[in-house]
């Protein structure tokens, strides 16, 4: 009986590591599943990053894991907007209601890039968050008649959400090992 617990905690052990830092970061160079966010009428490719031991190598998109420094670049998915201005603002929510009510007023400005060409084709904002929660990168960009567009794309961080789903996996597996062994235990009860 012991046995059988110790290897269902193992089990659930084990489910945990394989559910570890990847799961919400798209690791290497390849750029299928970024995520983009139309301004006007244009499509932008938005990568993150963040340089905390473990994470060098991984990008993100709704959800970075860590506090500390985030760096968030942005690049058209077409040619010849080189010389198309683009600027960079990075927000933090300061209202929740205000989110409810009016989404434009419930952001804070903590970090202005000034507009600028996008030349060779990437644009980056970065900064040191040290307070968990949400946060949104404000893109704002000319169009083709020289009108200013903007668009919001909202994030997390500091939010360790696949440390969470692992927890929750384990607590889940436990939940039905536990079931599991009450179903074999009156069974065995019953046949003697």
């Amino acid at each position: 009986m012991l046995t059988r617990l110790i290897s269902k905690l193992f089990m659930a052990a084990l489910f945990g590591l394989v559910m570890s830092e990847p799961a919400f970061a798209h690791a290497g160079e390849h750029h299928s599943q970024n995520c983009f966010v139309d301004v006007g009428d244009t499509r932008l490719r938005l990568s993150g990053y963040q340089f905390q031991p473990g994470l060098e190598n991984e990008h993100f998109c709704r959800v970075f894991p860590e506090l500390g420094q985030i760096i968030i670049a942005v690049e058209p998915l077409e040619e010849g907007l080189e010389n198309r201005q683009i600027a960079l603002e990075l927000l933090e929510l300061s209202s929740w209601t205000d989110w409810l009510l009016n989404a434009e007023k419930a952001f804070a400005v903590i970090k202005q890039q000034p507009a600028k060409e996008f030349g060779a084709g990437l644009v980056s904002i970065q900064q040191t968050i040290g307070q968990r929660g949400v946060h949104a990168l404000k893109v704002i960009m000319q169009d083709d008649s020289g009108h200013l567009r903007h668009q919001y794309f909202v994030f997390l961080v500091g939010v360790p959400v696949n440390k969470i789903l692992a927890v929750l996996a384990g607590l889940v597996l436990l939940g039905l090992g536990f079931i599991w062994n009450r179903k074999i235990a009156a069974k065995h009860s019953r046949a003697t």
